[in-house]
């Protein structure tokens, strides 16, 4: 485990700039700008790739407020801004790690892996108040655990245990809007690591007071993407005619289905990312075309699909870009998209107005921690 801790109380001119301008952004996504102001605990993360010789990654912690800017260089992946840290694993030292906004690093208090853990998958719920985890164990026929606890892992509860089965696993994907359920996926064992988007196989409702779970309406369904929010499942489907993915929506209080023919783009075989937004008007969703996949000479073509939930429609957003990126969050009251990629730094936005896809950051944005 390395480490590398770096202070800076007076940013750039360029990250003074990069700083007002994701928190104009953010004001209007997930805060109330007067509150926000009242509040200068909050930092904003960013993360950079590969910045060492070793290969460690980077990141930053940036108070909008003050300037001030903290960074440390890690070995980890699957980075998670969780309460008062980011979350992440680190695949070299087999350690689930957290690191906060003073430089400090350390193991995850309660979530590690055990001998026989192959798997460590986890979810934070939208308001930072609890976290779910699963531990895979086995080899074929696997056993999956899953908790839930506070985020300072105060009244953990094991909620779930699944198996043995073979080369499956369950993994959590989304809490309810009142965190008293558990959305929950069984897929196969290993593919997603070779996926461009995550996949789902089939989607289940946990009710966490009771224990009991059912298979959401549709399911099991293709390996195919999904997305949960505003009380809502919006999940793709292979069109009959193999021309794109028709999404499914279902309003999850009351299990009422409809479908969104598909956009025709033949040959976009890759599909996922849906990110609905908080008013559950719309929802934005990657849609990508890969050939000669994991080769030398890959070329890759991804177009955001724009689904309006009121008038039942999907639309391309964009056209194609020479790369795969993702949805992160909607912002500027619904009427703009945050992007971020798996394979390069950088933060991108898209406005519903003009579908120009402008890059806002040199870094990925991650989210905030307190």
């Amino acid at each position: 485990m390395r480490k590398s801790v770096t202070h800076r109380h007076r940013g750039t001119e360029a990250q003074k700039i990069l700083v007002f301008f994701v928190l104009v952004l953010l004001a209007s996504w997930r805060f109330n700008p007067v509150s926000a102001q009242e509040n200068t605990a909050f930092w904003q993360v960013f993360l950079q790739r590969d910045v060492t010789e070793t290969g460690d990654d980077r990141l930053t912690f940036i108070n909008p407020f003050t300037g001030e800017e903290v960074t440390v260089e890690v070995s980890g992946e699957r980075y998670t801004p969780a309460g008062d840290h980011v979350l992440y694993f680190d695949p070299t030292a087999s350690r689930v790690m957290t690191a906060q906004p003073d430089g400090t690093v350390n193991e995850h208090p309660f979530i590690q892996p055990g001998g026989d853990t192959r798997r460590v998958d986890w979810l934070v719920s939208a308001d930072h108040t609890l976290i779910a985890w699963t531990l895979t164990n086995g080899q074929t026929g696997l056993i999956t655990t899953t908790t839930v606890a506070n985020l300072d892992g105060t009244s953990p509860r094991q909620v779930l245990v699944d198996g043995p089965r073979d080369s499956i696993r369950a993994l959590p994907v989304a809490f309810n809007t009142d965190n008293t359920v558990l959305y929950m996926d069984f897929q196969p064992d290993g593919i997603a690591d070779f996926t461009p988007f995550p996949q789902y196989a089939g989607l289940f409702a946990l009710n966490l007071a009771t224990g009991k779970w059912e298979r959401l309406p549709g399911e099991p369904g293709c390996f195919c993407g999904a997305g949960f929010g505003a009380g809502l499942m919006l999940r793709l489907v292979v069109s009959q005619d193999l021309s794109g993915f028709d999404a499914r929506v279902v309003n999850l209080a009351g299990a009422v289905q409809q479908t969104i023919p598909a956009l025709s783009m033949r040959n976009y075989t890759q599909a996922g990312d849906v990110v609905i937004a908080p008013d559950g008007t719309k929802a934005v969703y990657a849609l990508a075309q890969v050939r000669d996949f994991g080769q030398p000479q890959q070329s890759i073509q991804t177009v955001f699909v724009l689904v309006d939930l009121k008038a039942m429609t999907q639309t391309a957003l964009t056209e194609p870009i020479t790369t795969f990126v993702e949805p992160l969050a909607w912002t500027e009251d619904n009427t703009a998209v945050l992007f971020t990629s798996r394979q390069r730094d950088g933060t991108w936005k898209i406005s519903l107005n003009d579908g120009t896809l402008v890059k806002i950051a040199e870094a990925t944005y991650l989210g905030t921690v307190k």
